[in-house]
């Protein structure tokens, strides 16, 4: 199960670009960035948006990645859009991390 989770997020995933301060360079990798719908949203996300035209996204990605260490100047970048991490956690299945997940807020171009 460990390695189904990451292996499907490699071969499906959209690519991703990560850059910030934190890293010198861009990391790039898959994962899935999907339209958040409100009502789905849980205590667990609860509601980050800073205004009412922003959107939100659901990330799904690998458990290696841990979006967490990285600063608030953080951004993904897939299929020419551009993300800001809002909250980001890691799912555990028998104490092991077997994905990450988290808000994205879409930045207007």
């Amino acid at each position: 199960m460990f390695t189904d989770a990451k292996f499907l997020i490699s071969q499906y995933g959209q690519n991703i670009t990560l850059t910030s301060s934190y890293k010198n360079l861009p990391l790039n990798f898959k994962a899935f960035i999907q339209p958040l719908r409100s009502d789905f949203q849980s205590d667990l996300y609860g509601d980050y948006k800073e205004s009412e035209t922003s959107e939100q996204f659901l990330y799904i990605g690998p458990p290696d990645i841990n979006l967490k260490e990285y600063p608030d100047d953080t951004i993904i970048e897939s299929n020419s859009e551009k993300f800001k991490i809002k909250k980001a956690e890691n799912v555990y299945l028998s104490g092991k991390v077997i994905y990450e997940r988290g808000v994205l807020e879409k930045l207007s171009t």
